[in-house]
């Protein structure tokens, strides 16, 4: 009967797993989100601000990684291609405590098949370095072209870059604008339209030797930003300005904190400095870390005007150019921007080209307008840079040109938000110690044409290889020194002495590449003419061997007192090498002089048997005998001592 029950009783259906959709709704459930691009953003968001933690020390921000970490893990793991390009991207370039490059690769494939325009410039960055997949330039400008064409600005970059200096593509200065425009345009729009996000980018070069050798520099900044703290609470006014600025771009370990930046300049203002009556009429005027309130900037704008700060003329030219908080006057305007610009205030000399391009309370003059750009270009003025690849591009004040259009955008684009990744990666290398990691970071800015990013990303690798730890230190890396070798090429197209001089010991000594001397000619040739001492000496060391060139010691010595002319620090390695030239030409001298006095032919003849046979038993006898009396000489000399 039993058997019979159960035998009849119907067998529930396997549960099947459930569908993709299925997946991610369990996961945005269980976050509370509202739908998944919700919780996306949401874990990006707390991923961005935990990302600022130092060493772990700055627990509120370790928390929020944390819990940006779950979110988009979680909707990654439920196969939401959007989640997985960022969580691959986080795998690969995040903490050192998530990396999985394996992982990374398999997200940023899976989501790149779905069209995540991240995820495809993603593999083109890991198909560019060969990291954890095959290098195959090919596989990578195709990954970015991809990229590009969904918007991804770190492909955009990349191919722009590329096509400027027909790296893997034509070269092709059109092609190189077209990309470089949409990249230049996002920064312009976030320098424009949301100045409290500006934040201040150090591009640090890195120098010999090892990684985490940044600690010390570390813990020397905070001993300097706690002096500023203590003289800042002593009164001092330079403290009190200089921390409100750290704060209010968030620098040198400061979160960025508008209202922090706020009361330092408050108690500054208070002491009638005109500074910080400046930045405070523009916190009130841009409504930033405060409610927008015009009466209260120009209040400030006023007494700042008053003292003669720059910064505040030009923001009251601001108010009168507008007519915020005071009845319009483009002459008022005009006044002010002079007063500063004259002064060297950069946001002033840019109005006042911009007015000269409007026409607004001066007649439209493109040169006079081109000439105010540039002042404040110079300054590395976004805006400013932006203006002027335009007029360039369109023939506006100056000749049509291509070329230059494309290096002003170039630079703007190079601005963007996206370049904070090179404190990031100095941080991860000279503080953490985490050297791949900021290898990758480098090198996804290397490869959108970051030149202190490309000499970084070279000097992390080719420490490495010299130091024999490139196994242990970059494992995902295929081919540490063809990285190496690419990224010097890439920062010596950009006038990187230093950088050709690494080209041309990696051709010397035939690493990442076919040894080839005169190809480590060509390259020291190049940095010599950029006055390098190095490169003279290499070139004065080559003459003289006849190592990818004729020897000629005339030349040597030449180089080399081109070497010690240019640097006094060559004298001891300049010294001694001239030592070894003089004794290589009086052997030289020598050897001409016996082959001139035929005495080598008498002494062949010597040993020379029938036939002209070579007569060992007599060469060895010549040679031995003279040795061995030399041995029985210096014997009895030890004895009688």
């Amino acid at each position: 009967g039993d058997a019979a029950d159960v035998a009849a009783e119907p067998r529930a259906a396997p549960t099947a797993a459930p569908s993709e959709p299925d997946a991610v709704a369990q996961v945005v459930a269980a976050h509370g989100a509202e739908n998944a691009p919700a919780l996306l953003a949401q874990g990006v968001d707390l991923i961005d601000k935990g990302s600022s933690a130092r060493s772990g020390r700055d627990a509120a921000a370790a928390r929020d990684y944390s819990r940006g970490a779950s979110a988009v893990s979680a909707l990654a793991a439920a196969g939401h291609a959007p989640a997985q390009a960022v969580w691959a991207k986080e795998l690969l370039l995040g903490p050192e405590r998530q990396r999985d490059v394996p992982e990374a690769v398999r997200l940023a494939r899976a989501a790149a098949d779905a069209g995540v325009p991240a995820a495809q410039g993603l593999l083109g960055l890991l198909h560019a370095v060969g990291a954890g997949v095959d290098a195959s330039p090919a596989a990578a400008v195709t990954y970015y072209y991809f990229g590009a064409e969904g918007g991804d600005v770190p492909s955009q970059l990349a191919l722009a870059y590329r096509h400027l200096h027909g790296v893997d593509v034509p070269k092709a200065c059109a092609k190189a604008l077209m990309y470089y425009t949409p990249a230049a345009e996002a920064a312009v729009a976030a320098a424009h339209g949301a100045p409290a996000r500006s934040v201040l980018v150090e591009k640090v070069r890195l120098t010999e030797g090892p990684a985490r050798a940044g600690r010390k520099l570390l813990r020397d900044e905070e001993d300097i930003l706690q002096y500023y703290q203590y003289s800042a609470e002593k009164g001092s006014v330079d403290a009190q300005l200089t921390l409100g600025q750290l704060a209010f771009h968030g620098a040198r370990g400061l979160r960025q904190d508008p209202q922090l930046a706020l009361s330092y300049w408050q108690r500054a203002a208070q002491a009638g400095d005109g500074a910080a009556h400046a930045h405070i009429g523009h916190m009130y005027a841009q409504g930033i870390g405060v409610p927008q309130d015009n009466a209260t900037a120009l209040k400030h704008f006023t007494i700042g005007a008053s003292k003669g700060h720059p910064a505040a003329q030009n923001g009251l030219g601001v108010m009168y150019m507008h007519g915020a908080g005071v009845d319009r006057s483009h002459a008022k305007a005009l006044e002010q921007f002079k007063a500063a610009a004259d002064k060297g205030n950069a946001e002033a000399q840019f109005n006042l080209g911009a007015m000269h391009v409007a026409g607004k309370g001066v007649k439209v003059a493109y040169d006079k307008a081109l000439h105010y750009f540039t002042l404040a270009a110079a300054q590395g003025h976004t805006l400013a840079l932006y203006n002027l690849g335009q007029m360039h591009l369109n023939g506006l004040g100056a000749a049509r040109s291509c070329s230059v259009a494309v290096q002003f955008l170039k630079a703007v684009a190079e601005r963007g938000e996206w370049g904070s990744a090179l404190e990031q990666a100095h941080r991860a290398y000279s503080v953490d110690g985490h050297v791949e990691r900021a290898l990758l970071l480098y090198a996804r800015l290397a490869e959108g044409g970051y030149e202190v990013a490309q000499a970084n990303a070279a000097h992390i690798a080719d420490h490495a290889l010299r130091r024999g730890t490139a196994e242990a230190d970059l494992p995902a890396l295929r081919d540490p020194a063809q990285v190496a070798l690419d990224m010097y090429a890439r920062a010596a197209q950009q006038s990187n002495v230093d950088a050709q001089i690494k080209l041309g010991d990696y051709h010397y000594y035939g690493l990442g590449t076919k040894e080839d001397f005169e190809q480590a000619v060509a390259h020291y040739r190049t940095a010599s003419e950029g006055q390098n001492s190095q490169a003279m000496f290499n070139l004065a060391y080559m003459h003289a061997h006849g190592l990818g060139l004729p020897r000629d010691f005339h030349l040597a010595k030449r180089h080399y007192d081109m070497a010690l002319d240019n640097s006094p620090d060559a004298y001891v390695p300049v010294k001694l090498a001239m030592v070894e030239l003089y004794a290589m030409q009086l052997a030289e001298d020598v050897a001409e002089w016996v082959r001139g006095s035929r005495l080598v032919d008498v002494a062949a003849s010597l040993f020379k048997g029938e036939g002209d046979e070579v007569l060992w038993d007599s060469v060895a006898i010549a040679v031995l005998v003279p040795l061995l009396f030399a041995a029985i000489r210096a014997g009895r000399q030890r004895r009688q001592t």
